[in-house]
């Protein structure tokens, strides 16, 4: 259809003024001039976007702020540097969490995170344990060890009960007098019964403590639980516990998840890949991760704990898991900040030891600073590393009051006493945290 001629005519003198409009000089010009302008105002406005975002951040950390700086409300941690040469001291280890540890746990922290619907927590750190165990795991992670001790000892309920080796009445943990039986009785009014003797035990004593009789299995678990710790003499073969329907769980509260460095160091891996139903760990320096408590066991066994309902009631936040999540990666290359302090040679101990020792010499007080060579220990039964330490002397003051002087302040520094002196351990001190011995030993001597 042909366009009218008036139509035409228009859309000529249309494109005719818009034309003009372009090559017009005053139109020209205003629009250089709000070009110009808007180039001018960009900076300003850039200006203010910038202190609008500094002024949000600034009222946001506010609340952090007031608090850390406040003793009333919020009472200001110390840096601690473990120089005792004990990796589980009771005050700390002095070894901090790895970063990537740390920011796994920041979005679930910051509230704008959420996994897929039916995608389990612990996905990751469970593949890392059942490829290293050669069997399917879950992991269930609580709060804290002793909330997996209260699960755990429900196992002596419901006309179960639990057997604990008499050779387990040690210790649980550094500075607690604490035991297995005595632990498990408290988080439970259920059946905990010690077995065997201070040497071990036998598939007798097993017997003799079921009455003569094997136990009974309803719905898949077995009502009897041995509970132990990880000790080669109090545990019986497989074969043997499948006989009498009997389950074992190890309760290890500082182990590793996989592999360790060192030869002498168990993992949770390797005490299911042994035989163990269940392994019972703490979260800690041995982990890379904060404290908490983890149940790992065979997929069979832990599918007990899927209905019962003290588990959501202890069960730890998403950032909690996502940080084992990290920390079990990190794990699987030896790249746990312990790990780093483990594989340290002696020879650069001892280049530290004689630097250490050569800046210490330099302190008003003190006399003289040697260096020896004592083990570093690791937890409980783990083993003992080769170490070095600067052995300092000092004529200011009794080597106790030192020690005691050295514990107080923004920095803690935990040493040992002798006759002799002072003894710094530098197994467990990384170098950045060395910087800063001299400058806290000055101190504690004035």
């Amino acid at each position: 259809m042909a366009l009218p001629p008036w139509t035409v005519d228009l859309l000529r003198r249309g494109v005719a003024d818009l034309a003009r409009q372009a090559t017009d000089p005053e139109t020209a010009q205003n629009l250089k001039d709000q070009a110009t302008k808007l180039v001018e105002e960009l900076p300003r406005v850039a200006r203010e976007k910038v202190d609008s975002i500094l002024k949000q951040a600034e009222a946001g950390a506010g609340p952090f702020r007031d608090a850390w700086s406040s003793a009333a409300s919020f009472q200001r941690p110390h840096t601690l540097i473990n120089g005792s040469g004990n990796l589980t001291h009771e005050l700390g280890s002095g070894v901090a969490v790895d970063a990537a540890v740390m920011a796994a746990a920041a979005p679930y922290l910051m509230g704008d995170c959420v996994l897929p619907v039916g995608q389990r927590r612990t996905q990751p750190v469970e593949r890392f344990l059942s490829d290293a165990s050669g069997t399917e795991v879950q992991v269930l992670v609580v709060n804290s060890f002793d909330a997996g001790l209260s699960l755990l000892g429900q196992c002596g309920r419901r006309s179960g009960r639990i057997l604990v080796p008499r050779c387990c009445a040690v210790p649980l943990q550094a500075g607690s007098s604490a035991c297995l039986a005595d632990e498990l009785q408290r988080w439970t009014g259920g059946s905990v019964r010690e077995v065997g003797t201070a040497e071990g035990f036998t598939e007798a004593d097993l017997v003799g403590a079921m009455g003569g009789c094997p136990s009974r299995s309803f719905g898949g678990q077995r009502t009897t639980t041995l509970v132990r710790l990880p000790k080669a003499c109090c545990t019986l073969d497989t074969e043997t516990r499948r006989k009498h329907h009997v389950s074992e769980v190890v309760v290890a509260p500082s182990t590793r998840l996989l592999g360790a460095s060192s030869e002498n160091s168990g993992s949770a891996a390797a005490l299911i890949k042994a035989g163990a139903d269940a392994v019972l760990m703490g979260g800690g320096v041995l982990t890379g991760t904060p404290g908490m408590g983890m149940l790992i066991g065979r997929s069979e066994w832990m599918k007990a704990w899927d209905e019962d309902p003290r588990v959501s009631m202890l069960q730890a936040p998403d950032a909690m898991v996502a940080m084992l999540n990290a920390a079990a990666l990190l794990a699987c290359d030896s790249g746990l900040p312990v790990d780093r302090l483990i594989s340290a040679g002696e020879s650069n101990l001892q280049d530290r030891a004689e630097r250490l020792a050569t800046q210490l010499s330099g302190v008003d007080g003190v006399t003289s600073a040697t260096v020896t060579q004592e083990p570093a220990s690791m937890p409980l039964d783990t083993g003992r590393l080769p170490s070095r330490q600067v052995l300092v002397r000092v004529n200011t003051a009794s080597p106790a009051v030192i020690v005691e002087r050295l514990t107080k302040g923004d920095t803690c520094l935990l040493v040992e006493p002798s006759d002799d002196g002072v003894a710094i351990d530098l197994r467990w001190i990384t170098p950045d945290q060395q910087a800063q011995i001299s400058k806290v030993f000055a101190a504690a001597l004035h």
